[in-house]
């Protein structure tokens, strides 16, 4: 299992509840975690050039998890993305174009986070 001292993780979720509890159990995992409540904060703010993955809530303001992840993947960011979403249908080829690595539906379990975390920081 590869170490999770020092792996950092950028998280955008609009559920204050989910976004916290994500960050609280991250970090006891032993994850650096960034968090934002927003779409547009998350492109104006987050760390992503030094995220090892990126989290991200597929139905958020601002910006959705999929036009954050064309953004960035637009501007030549290239690290790991997990999608979360309770409407998991609503998949298409964007997001596999965009380079998502899974799409976890909500609510996820810790253990599934931690497996798909674990791959795409390795």
């Amino acid at each position: 299992m590869p170490s999770r001292s020092k792996k950092k993780i950028c998280i955008a979720d609009d559920d204050k509840a989910v976004r916290e509890s994500l960050c609280a159990f991250l970090e006891a995992c032993g994850y650096q975690v960034e968090a934002y409540a927003r779409g547009d904060e998350f492109l104006l703010r987050a760390d992503v050039q030094n995220a090892d993955c990126l989290l991200l809530d597929l139905d958020i303001p601002g910006a959705s998890g999929q036009q954050i992840l064309e953004r960035l993947r637009a501007r030549g960011v290239t690290t790991p993305a997990i999608v979360l979403t309770t409407n998991g249908k609503r998949l298409g080829t964007r997001l596999q174009k965009a380079g998502v690595l899974k799409v976890l539906a909500k609510p996820v379990t810790g253990e599934e986070l931690l497996l798909w975390l674990e791959k795409a920081c390795s």
